[in-house]
């Protein structure tokens, strides 16, 4: 095994996607492991987050990073692409979308993916209303100031991270409904080779 390639510790189409999203657009060799949830119950070290969540992305140097902000941090940082100059007002904004969509829509969604951790199962239904309600504002706002992407011109990790949470949706004709740009959006970055080439290597992969 090359020592000097990134590790992805990951599950097919979840929240690794991102990595691997970012270093297959900047051309930065990877291996991924995908893992699925029964593996970190049997007491396997593979993720480094203290709650075995995925992904964990194990650097050539052996350290691992959890969490996806920090994941693509170190990315953009490292590399110096897909994020705009620091020190500018565009790059504020950047982190800004970052983590409004890190901490509003992503746990929408796993609400709605994943209610059995939050409450009983005759509770769903008003949990997942609730947390579509949630991402429906968000989403409005967002088709308001994309131009093309969330920060003009520039192609960031932002429309990236933005793209894989829009394939979880499950509505995705009302998502779409009256946002036009955020499907343009779609559209751009899922006809890009760089995200072909990854869905494509996904097990059991969805379009």
């Amino acid at each position: 095994m090359n020592s000097v390639r990134y590790k992805i510790i990951g599950r097919s189409g979840a929240g690794s996607l991102i990595a691997e999203f970012l270093l297959t657009e900047i051309g930065v060799d990877y291996e991924v492991i995908f893992t699925n949830p029964k593996d970190f119950k049997t007491g396997q070290p593979l993720s480094a987050h203290p709650q075995g969540k995925i992904p964990t992305m194990i650097c050539p140097n052996e350290t691992p990073i959890f969490e996806t902000l920090a994941i693509i941090n170190h990315i953009t940082d490292r590399f110096g692409k897909l994020a705009p100059m620091r020190l500018t007002p565009i790059y504020d904004r950047y982190w800004q979308f970052l983590s409004l969509m890190a901490t509003s829509i992503y746990p929408a969604y796993h609400r709605q993916h994943h209610s059995k951790y939050y409450i009983k199962v005759e509770c769903y239904e008003s949990l997942r209303e609730n947390a579509r309600k949630e991402q429906a504002a968000i989403y409005d706002y967002i088709e308001t100031e994309l131009d093309p992407y969330v920060c003009g011109e520039l192609l960031t990790a932002a429309d990236l991270y933005l793209y894989m949470l829009m394939r979880w949706d499950i509505y995705k004709d009302a998502l779409y409904d009256k946002r036009p740009k955020l499907k343009a959006l779609n559209k751009m970055i899922r006809t890009r080779p760089s995200i072909v080439r990854v869905l494509e290597s996904q097990p059991n992969r969805k379009k």
